[in-house]
């Protein structure tokens, strides 16, 4: 791959005091909302998953099949945990106009009305949200149609009554609403009267501002009870029903002002809920050997960029006198030798002593490229680091993601070797920066369980920054003026051996050496020393 070498026009850098060099690195500007809205995938949010079997040719009987359907990926870390129950599509079931299932709402509040009661939830992520992102859900919602929700009558408390719904983000109560009380009507079939009911769809939106990544989406019954005196609950078959879970978003820019060794923290999530370690769901896609693991590259939120200019290699001073500057510049020849590395949240949140995914102990490889897997170290007597091979594993399935979005490998190091002439005025110091385009890759593992049905769903968010193979490393020749130490040090003598001033002319003998400096300080003038004691 070729790279770009660019001189930088020395006079013009050395008329430039260091002050004004700095000034102009204008502070970076913080990330602001995008003017286009796009849409949030909601998982399930139709709640079509299960599919709800008629077990019945009468539109008007209220079945759920055999047994009562929980939707699908509504619930907590495990399947099946969703504290609602999925309404059958159809007139006189569901109701609805698009023709799609709903759900009624079984999730409940802790005693104080403060948090979700444990083992109780009906809620969602929203995957592609990122904090400051300005989010809009859309839901529709409905009293019971369930013929079961029991009637009033003399003597029994009112079942069939409103009930408040809440929709909470992060725990916290975002929309809280009364839900009309139950209709029904009587129907007659084959002679029966039969009592159906008659849902009241109504839309609800709510727009806010992501407090976090993924914000968790909460729907709940806030209370339940019969009546302030009768603190029964009401039936689970009077609770009202939710359907057509959406969600837009204005996404917050891409926050480019974090270095490589401060990467956004990595996540790991089970189902909905976080797991016990940061990089739990990482193991889970190392460890997998049936396919279940893929990586999901954000592209919104990944980047070229190039990074900070740094020296390499040593600094050539020119202390040369002369009156003529062409004459008195000095010309060499230097090797210049830089590396690039990789870094990733996973390791920087869970190993905190590693910057980079090339420290852990027991990788050997120079150029991880070379050993994407990690399989075994190089050298003999050197046992693999474990931990690394099951990360290894994983990041063959974002490299394999990365080249089929940006259809350009992923580069895990470079290495990179070159001559370069030299041409050092008088007065004048000379040095060469680097400034290496790299790549930053944010997105996530998905592992999905083998169970039957419902599946357990691990999700890994992440972020890479590495050598980029897209963009060139720009290469800076620089020379510039001597700062004022370095003057001072050009003005001082070279230690020498002591001379007696009054025998100016000493013959040479072979056995004479130079003597010990005295241990002076490094850049004492001669004129300074301490001549020796006279005999």
């Amino acid at each position: 791959m070729s790279r770009r070498v660019l001189l930088a026009v020395g006079v013009v850098m050395a008329c430039l005091p260091t002050t004004a060099l700095h000034a102009t690195a204008a502070e970076p500007t913080p990330p602001q909302l995008e003017e286009k809205e796009v849409a949030v995938p909601v998982v399930n949010g139709s709640f079509s998953q299960p599919q709800v079997q008629r077990t019945s040719a009468n539109s008007w009987e209220q079945l759920y099949g055999s047994a009562e359907k929980k939707p699908w990926y509504w619930g907590g870390a495990t399947p099946d945990s969703a504290a609602g129950v999925l309404v059958a599509a159809g007139t006189d079931r569901a109701g609805r106009s698009d023709n799609k299932q709903a759900v009624r709402v079984d999730a409940l509040l802790t005693a104080d009305g403060k948090d979700l009661e444990p083992g109780k939830h009906l809620k969602t992520r929203l995957w592609d949200v990122r904090k400051g992102s300005r989010v809009t859900v859309r839901f529709d919602y409905s009293p019971t149609i369930d013929k079961d929700c029991p009637a009033t009558t003399a003597g029994s408390p009112p079942q069939r009554k409103k009930l408040r719904l809440q929709m909470r983000v992060d725990r916290k109560v975002a929309w809280d609403k009364s839900v009309d009380e139950p209709a029904f009507e009587v129907k007659e079939v084959s002679g029966n009267k039969v009592e159906v009911g008659r849902p009241n769809w109504q839309t609800a939106t709510y727009e806010f501002d992501a407090e976090s990544d993924s914000p968790e989406v909460a729907f709940a019954l806030p209370d339940v009870r019969i009546s302030e005196s009768n603190t029964s609950p009401v039936s689970a078959k009077c609770h009202p029903m939710i359907a057509a879970v959406s969600a837009r978003q204005r996404p917050i820019q891409v926050d480019k002002s974090r270095p490589k060794t401060d990467l956004p923290p990595a996540r790991s999530f089970t189902g909905n809920d976080p797991s016990g370690t940061a990089a739990e769901a990482l193991a889970k896609c190392g460890a997998d050997t049936g396919g279940n693991c893929k990586f999901t590259l954000n592209q919104r939120y990944s980047y070229g960029y190039y990074d900070r200019p740094r020296p390499v290699g040593e600094v050539y001073e020119n202390c040369t006198f002369g009156e003529n500057s062409a004459s008195a510049a000095l010309r060499d020849k230097r090797k210049v030798v830089y590396r690039e590395r990789s870094f990733d949240s996973a390791t920087q949140t869970t190993n905190t002593q590693f910057l980079d995914s090339g420290s852990h102990d027991g990788l050997t490889e120079a150029d991880l490229s070379h050993d994407v897997s990690h399989a075994a170290p190089k050298e003999a007597g050197v046992k693999a680091d474990d931990a690394q091979k099951t990360a290894g594993r994983a990041a063959v399935h974002f490299a394999a993601a990365y080249e089929k979005v940006r259809d350009q490998p992923w580069q895990w190091s470079r290495t990179a070797e070159r001559e370069i002439d030299v041409v050092t005025p008088k007065s004048h110091a000379s040095w060469v920066e680097v400034s290496a385009a790299r790549e930053r890759a944010d997105g996530h593992y998905t592992v999905t369980g083998a169970e039957p049905g419902e599946k357990t769903v691990y999700r890994q968010f992440i972020t890479y920054d590495g050598p980029s193979r897209i963009t060139s490393d720009r290469v800076f020749q620089r020379h510039g003026t001597l700062a004022p130490t370095e003057i001072e040090r050009c003005k001082t003598h070279r230690p020498l051996p002591y001379t007696p001033a009054e025998e100016p002319v000493v013959p040479y003998d072979p056995k004479d050496r130079d003597v010990q400096d005295e241990s002076l300080t490094p850049g004492t003038a001669v004129g300074n020393r301490v001549p020796p004691p006279k005999k």
